[in-house]
């Protein structure tokens, strides 16, 4: 019996392919699983990702924990009703020594406000000083 020698060196070549494809894909996968393990296991350490962290969180820094102060502002809303200051109806001048006092005016001016009351408002502010900060509704 007489075998084609070419024919079976194809077979041979092909076969030998297929065992190298075979055997980069075991070891890429096993990578693969040792990779997501060490991401696993680690990202819970403080990565950010929603782990706790190694911390305490008290630390023995020489540096001072100072907090700023939300800022001093009249709340200041315009509407049907008239000029109301931190909940109260006032006239505009009245308004605005209220505000003076304070680092601003929060403004709200609302959609069924007179223009009029807005405008007189805006002016006697701009002549105190008074810093507007405005808040559309």
């Amino acid at each position: 019996m007489s075998y084609d020698k070419r024919f079976v060196k194809d077979v041979a070549i092909q076969v030998d392919r297929r065992q190298r494809n075979r055997r980069r894909l075991f070891v890429l996968f096993w990578l693969l699983v040792i990779l997501g393990a060490l991401v696993y296991l680690r990202c819970g350490q403080g990565w950010g990702l929603g782990g706790a962290g190694f911390g305490t969180g008290a630390g023995k820094g020489t540096g001072t924990a100072t907090t700023i102060p939300p800022p001093n502002r009249c709340v200041v809303r315009v509407s049907a009703e008239g000029i109301s200051v931190d909940g109260k109806l006032m006239k505009a001048s009245e308004a605005v020594a209220a505000c003076r006092k304070t680092e601003g005016a929060l403004v709200t001016v609302t959609g069924d406000a007179r223009q009029g009351d807005w405008d007189e408002l805006r002016v006697a502010f701009e002549a105190a000083r008074v810093k507007i900060y405005t808040r559309e509704k």
